[in-house]
C-alpha cells in the first residue's frame, strides 16, 4: 500500500520585522493563511474530480503563491479609495473646486503652503471653517490619488489584468480559516500548550488531542464544546457550512462533534501554520475592542444582518482589521511563543515534540517571543459573577457562559512556584507584550486528555 504522501508547508520561513509597517506583517500573514487555505481547497476538488474554475476565477491563482500577498494589498487599497471617496465629494462640488481657497502659482507651492497651515487647524480658533474644510479636502485627495498610485504599481505585479480572485471569495477562505483552522486546529494548539506548561503527567499527542475534540469525557460528553471552556461566551457563534453552500440562519453550529477522521485530515492541511492558529485561539478567547469600531473600510467576520459588528467582545482575529497594529504584533509574538515551545520535546517522557521546524512554516522576527501568564487576571468574583482583565487592551470585562462558571468553580489558588517561571528562567529569552495568558486547563478538559487510551502502548 502506498505512503499517503504529506502536506508541507507552502513557504518554508517568513521573516517579520519589527521595522516593517504593521499593515505589510499583517497582509503577509494573512496571505500565509490564505496560500495554506487554497492549496486546502484545490486539493479538495481534486479529489472531487471538480474543475478549478469552481473556486477561482484566474486559473493562475492554482500555484502562484505570491498573488496572495500582492491581491490582499490591491483588496486593501480598493477598501481604503471607497472610504475616501465616500468622504470626498458631496452632491454639487466638484473636482479640485476647494483648492479656491488658497493662493499658490505650483503644485509644490500648494504642498508647502498646506504642511505649513496644518499645525494651526488643530488649534481652536486659528483658521476658518472654510478654509478648515478645504484643506481636509485636500489632504483627502492626496491620499486617494496616491493609494491609486499604488494600486496600479500592484496591478503590474500581477502581469495581467485581472486579480487572482475577488474579496467574496477572499471572504470565503477566511470564514475557512476561522471556522475550521482556528476554531479547532488553533483550540487543539491551545490545549497542547496548556498541557504542556501546567499537566506534564499527560503524554502529549495529536492522537490524545483529537480524542478531546472527538470523543470527550466528562462534561463535554454532554454536548459541550471544548471552546465553551476556553472562550468568552460573547463571541459570535460560528457558521457551518460548505464551500458553495451559503450561509443560513439555520446552519449555525451550536457544538462540535469532530470526530477522529475530519480532526486528522484537518491537521494534515492546517499542520504547517498550527502556531500562527494556536495564536489566533489564545486571542480570541478574550473580548477585544478593535482600533477602528466604526470603519468599514475592511469588513470583519461575521459583520452582517445579525449586527454581530465590531463590539467589545471574544473572537476576534488580526484578519478582522489589517490596520490594527495592536492585534497583528499580538499574534505575532503569540506565534513565536507557540512555535518555540511545542517545536521541543514535553515533559513527560513518552512525548515527542508535536511540531517539526520541517513541517511548519518557520517564523523569523526580531520581536521576542511572549511572556506567559500563568493565572487569569481576576479582578473580582462574587454574588455569582467574575470580572477579568483581557491582556491586550486591559480593559476589565464580566465574563460570560460556561468559560465564567469554570472560573468561579475553581479555587483561588496559584499553581506552585510556577513551573513556568523556572522555564523562562533557564531560557534567558527576553518576551514582548502583551502577554499572554495560559493557565492551567479546566478539568472537564483535562479529564478528556486522560481518558484517551493508547491502542498501541505495551501494558505495564
Amino acid at each position: 500500500m502506498a505512503r499517503k504522501k504529506s502536506i508541507g508547508p507552502v513557504y518554508k520561513r517568513i521573516t517579520l520585522p519589527s521595522r516593517v509597517p504593521f499593515l505589510r506583517l499583517n497582509l503577509k500573514l494573512q496571505a500565509t493563511l490564505l496560500a495554506t487555505e487554497r492549496r486546502r481547497r484545490l486539493d479538495l476538488f481534486e479529489k472531487q474530480k471538480l474543475s478549478a474554475d469552481k473556486c477561482y476565477f484566474n486559473h493562475e491563482a492554482q500555484y502562484k503563491r505570491s498573488y496572495d500577498y500582492i491581491n490582499l494589498h490591491i483588496m486593501h487599497e480598493a477598501c481604503s479609495q471607497r472610504h475616501y471617496r465616500s468622504a470626498l465629494r458631496r452632491s454639487g462640488q466638484c473636482f479640485l473646486d476647494f483648492i479656491d481657497a488658497f493662493d499658490f502659482e505650483t503644485s509644490k507651492d500648494l504642498e508647502q503652503q498646506l504642511d505649513q497651515e496644518w499645525p494651526t487647524c488643530l488649534l481652536p480658533n486659528q483658521v476658518t471653517q472654510e478654509k478648515l474644510d478645504a484643506i481636509f479636502r485636500y489632504r483627502n485627495e492626496r491620499r486617494f490619488w496616491a493609494s491609486q498610485i499604488r494600486a496600479v504599481r500592484l496591478e503590474r505585479k500581477l502581469s495581467h489584468p485581472d486579480p487572482a480572485y475577488a474579496f467574496r471569495d477572499y471572504v470565503a477562505m477566511r470564514a475557512s480559516l476561522i471556522e475550521d483552522g482556528r476554531a479547532i486546529i488553533g483550540l487543539a494548539m491551545q490545549i497542547a500548550l496548556r498541557q504542556s506548561l501546567h499537566h506534564t503527567d499527560i503524554p502529549l499527542s495529536w492522537e490524545r488531542l483529537a480524542h478531546v475534540f472527538g470523543y470527550a469525557a466528562g462534561e463535554i460528553s454532554r454536548g459541550r464544546d471544548p471552546a465553551d471552556y476556553l472562550m468568552d461566551a460573547s463571541a459570535p457563534l460560528l457558521w457551518k457550512r460548505g464551500f458553495t453552500v451559503p450561509r443560513t440562519p439555520s446552519e449555525k453550529q451550536l457544538t462540535y462533534s469532530t470526530g477522529r477522521s475530519q480532526f486528522m485530515a484537518l491537521k494534515e492541511y492546517f499542520l504547517p501554520v498550527a502556531p500562527l492558529l494556536g495564536a489566533m485561539s489564545v486571542i480570541s478567547s478574550h473580548p477585544y475592542s478593535p482600533q477602528n469600531p466604526l470603519d468599514s473600510r475592511w469588513p470583519s467576520y461575521q459583520s452582517g444582518p445579525e449586527g454581530l459588528l465590531r463590539g467589545y467582545r471574544a473572537g476576534v482575529s488580526f484578519m478582522d482589521d489589517p490596520d490594527d497594529e495592536l492585534l497583528t504584533k499580538a499574534t505575532i509574538i503569540y506565534a513565536l511563543r507557540f512555535q518555540q515551545l511545542l517545536t521541543r520535546k514535553a515533559m513527560h517522557e513518552r512525548s515527542k515534540p508535536l511540531l517539526s521546524p520541517q513541517q511548519i512554516v518557520t517564523l523569523e522576527s526580531d520581536l521576542y517571543p511572549a511572556e506567559i501568564e500563568d493565572t487569569h487576571r481576576i479582578v473580582s468574583r462574587a454574588d455569582g459573577q467574575v470580572f477579568l482583565q483581557e491582556p491586550l487592551l486591559g480593559k476589565d470585562y464580566k465574563a460570560q457562559g460556561l468559560y465564567a462558571q469554570e472560573l468561579l468553580n475553581q479555587e483561588a489558588s496559584k499553581i506552585p512556584a510556577s513551573s513556568l517561571e523556572q522555564q523562562f528562567l533557564e531560557e534567558g529569552v527576553q518576551t514582548s507584550y502583551p502577554a499572554m495568558i495560559l493557565p492551567p486547563l479546566p478539568r472537564a478538559i483535562v479529564d478528556a486528555l486522560r481518558s484517551y487510551k493508547d491502542v498501541n502502548q505495551k501494558p505495564r
